[in-house]
């Protein structure tokens, strides 16, 4: 048995308060009845346990009567409110995974199939975690005896230096002690001490030999290193000083306390100025959702809720390191970046836009001849909510409110009002806005000039993900309103005319 199994199969039983459940057992089939949100191994820890339990069960937030505090208090949401001179606590951070979920970016089953080449390549620009990497070699059919190679560059060297030690530990660990360093070591604020013991033992000398190398190659600005597993092969290229930097990371946290690390995130995830934000977020997920989220908006560990957190004891050296801040806004969910129910490129106008997104990555494209299935997978996340407009607001809502409770007031700020208004973007003609969309950004004009096409019918995702289908079930559209998905997303496949 691998020494990190019990982060790979944590014991379940949530009577683990003050000391480990007497019956050691990581099986637990006894779920609260009225939360779901913890089990038990057994009736007697179930009873045990309650008196802890019932402040989580019988929490305020977890009552459908549940309301944000500026609809209680009658005032206006401070997100509504722009004052330059307030600090946000947002300002320059991101979400380090992504807003959709992950894609399996083959597809062999549905596109080459048995044509497939005995050397599939796909390119991820701008790519925020590996997710999308994860996903399509997990799906990799057991028949696929060729080579996959995968290339990637990043957003920031945070991100980037997340997703080599990432790899390199699938590529060094034994799969069963890969997974739960994996795991923590990417979602998880506060990571086990043993997992970086492990890191700094198994990783941090491969890093050191590198440096040592690129140190006695001063001219070159770039330096490249190859590690050879079986028939794998993982290469990567850095900056000289950024080796040194991911030597750093690894060498990290030194002194650096887990309290002080909590409260530098909470400071983020926690914010006084931004609970009218939060407090919106929260109005619109399934009532005990709202409980777990504030959970991990609290201590940041990517656990089920009623397991113990006591062995994470120490901050994650990947997303501490560079400056002892917390580096991602108050929305980042790892939620959103798994399907609850990407050679991507984002071609949003205000980042490059699709006539330059298209232009930098035709070059790329296999030509037709030697692969008629290559394609560029593009995703809009906020361009087709801008072709949007009030004529609609009304028949929408009305055809979203089956799903959403009746609002108290007609007051604009009502709670349910705001929610009304928010979730019609579910419901609403979003292929008319697309075909807007086309029109003003010439997307005929640029399929001439690049001889590129549109899909149709879409192979590798479907064309609105993030929407619910006609009379979807209300837990469908519960779990898509509660992603933080607006309905806007929008994939095309782009192929060779």
């Amino acid at each position: 048995m691998s020494s990190f199994d019990k982060f790979l199969n944590p014991a379940f039983c949530a009577n683990n308060i003050n000391s480990p459940c007497p019956n050691k057992t990581s099986k637990a089939n006894n779920a609260c009845s009225r939360c779901y949100l913890v089990v038990y191994c057994s009736r007697e820890c179930q009873k045990e346990h309650w008196p802890a339990h019932k402040e989580d069960c019988n929490n305020a937030l977890a009552k459908d009567t549940w309301k944000p505090d500026w609809h209680t208090e009658d005032r206006d949401p401070n997100f509504s409110q722009t004052d330059p001179s307030e600090p946000n606590s947002n300002t320059g951070k991101m979400s380090w995974w992504g807003g959709m979920p992950a894609l399996d970016l083959l597809k062999l089953d549905g596109n080459e199939g048995q044509d497939a080449s005995s050397k599939m390549r796909i390119l991820l620009t701008s790519s925020h975690d590996i997710r999308n990497i994860v996903e399509t070699v997990a799906r990799l059919p057991d028949t696929y005896s060729g080579q996959c190679e995968i290339t990637m560059n990043g957003v920031s060297f945070g991100v980037f230096a997340q997703n080599i030690v990432l790899v390199l530990t699938a590529f060094h660990f034994p799969p069963e002690e890969a997974a739960p360093i994996m795991i923590h070591l990417w979602y998880s604020a506060l990571i086990p001490a043993s997992v970086l013991t492990a890191l700094q033992a198994k990783l941090l000398p491969l890093i050191e030999k590198v440096c040592a190398e690129a140190a006695l190659k001063r001219p070159k600005r770039f330096f490249k290193w190859i590690w050879k597993k079986n028939k794998s092969l993982l290469q990567l290229e850095l900056l000289r000083d950024e080796w040194e930097r991911l030597r750093y990371t690894l060498r990290f946290p030194g002194r650096f306390p887990a309290s002080e690390a909590t409260r530098i995130r909470q400071e983020v995830m926690l914010a006084d100025k931004r609970i009218d934000a939060l407090h919106r977020a929260l109005h619109a997920q399934p009532r005990y959702w709202r409980l777990s989220t504030m959970k991990f908006r609290r201590d940041g560990i990517l656990l089920p809720f009623g397991c113990s957190r006591k062995e994470f004891d120490t901050p994650n050296p990947m997303l501490f390191s560079a400056s002892r801040s917390w580096p991602m806004s108050d929305s980042a969910d790892p939620r959103s970046s798994w399907d609850i129910r990407e050679t991507y490129v984002n071609a949003e106008k205000d980042v490059l836009g699709i006539d330059i997104t298209l232009a930098l990555n035709i070059p790329l494209l296999k030509p037709k001849i030697e692969n008629p299935k290559a394609m560029i997978l593009v995703l809009f996340v906020c361009d087709i909510e801008e072709m949007s407009s009030f004529d609609t607001m009304d028949q929408d809502i009305a055809r979203v409110a089956k799903y959403l409770p009746e609002p108290e007031t007609t007051d604009y700020n009502d709670a349910d009002q705001m929610r009304r208004r928010r979730s019609s973007s579910f419901v609403c003609n979003v292929s008319k806005l697309f075909d807007l969309y086309k029109k003003t950004h010439g997307f005929d004009k640029i399929s001439e000039k690049y001889g590129l096409k549109m899909r149709g019918n879409n192979t590798i995702v479907a064309h609105w993900p993030m929407r619910p289908e006609k009379n979807a079930p209300q837990e469908v559209f519960d779990i898509l309103e509660g992603s933080g998905a607006t309905g806007f997303e929008r994939y095309v496949e782009w192929e060779w005319a």
